[in-house]
């Protein structure tokens, strides 16, 4: 009985692969926020993009890889940082804001009882890939965009389950604009879940290309 269990978790340990030398790196991939403004209105228009080329290089293995093979998986959520209310219930993108659907794009609205996001796939445009969402704010508050991928971490996904390899973490950077307004979550410190994110700010905010703002 004894062997049987060590042989369960030494096979559980390569079925979750490993991070040998021939595994590519984790990557970090750029968002963008137009326009930028010391503050919005409600009526304004803002919109969340992203776009890179799609030979991704890998410092860890010195290589390319094509991430257009890859399904990426962007999730923006919109969540209230001043309202203890609709902050419990995570991402409220249509309470909060108009979606405007862009003809050719593959981002769309999901929901999950009352929290609702936008997800879907980039769209691969000759060499790059990329998506646009834009937003019609529409309620007064103190919010934030979070970045995020579904499928972060999953190697078939992401085509790179060769050598037993686990999937590559994706991470998203605020490239524009470069105020990133933390100190608006840092204002409301003690509602939850800002004291959570503030407590790792560079793996829950920063990696999640984190973007406070004030609607008036």
């Amino acid at each position: 009985m004894k062997n049987r269990i060590i042989l369960f978790f030494v096979i559980l340990f390569f079925s979750c692969g490993d991070d040998g030398p021939n595994c590519p790196g984790d990557i970090t991939l750029p968002v963008s926020i137009s326009p930028y403004k010391p503050y919005y209105n409600v009526g304004d228009t803002i919109s969340i993009s992203s776009k890179f080329h799609k030979l991704l290089y890998d410092q860890k293995t010195e290589k390319y890889y094509d991430a257009s093979k890859y399904n990426i998986g962007p999730l923006v959520s919109l969540i209230s940082l001043d309202n203890s209310e609709t902050n419990l219930l995570g991402s409220q993108v249509m309470q909060n804001s108009k979606f405007i659907k862009l003809d050719s794009s593959k981002m769309y609205l999901s929901y999950s009882g009352k929290e609702n996001a936008i997800t879907g796939e980039y769209d691969i445009l000759t060499d790059s890939l990329t998506f646009k969402i834009i937003l019609i704010l529409n309620k007064y508050g103190n919010f934030w965009f979070k970045t995020e991928s579904l499928t972060s971490g999953d190697s078939h996904l992401q085509n790179n389950y060769m050598f037993n390899c686990r999937g590559r973490l994706i991470f998203f950077n605020l490239e524009s604009p470069k105020e990133n307004n933390i100190h608006l979550m840092e204002k409301y410190r003690s509602i939850y879940p800002n004291e959570y994110y503030l407590s790792d700010s560079i793996n829950r905010f920063y990696n999640h290309a984190g973007y406070c703002f004030e609607v008036r």
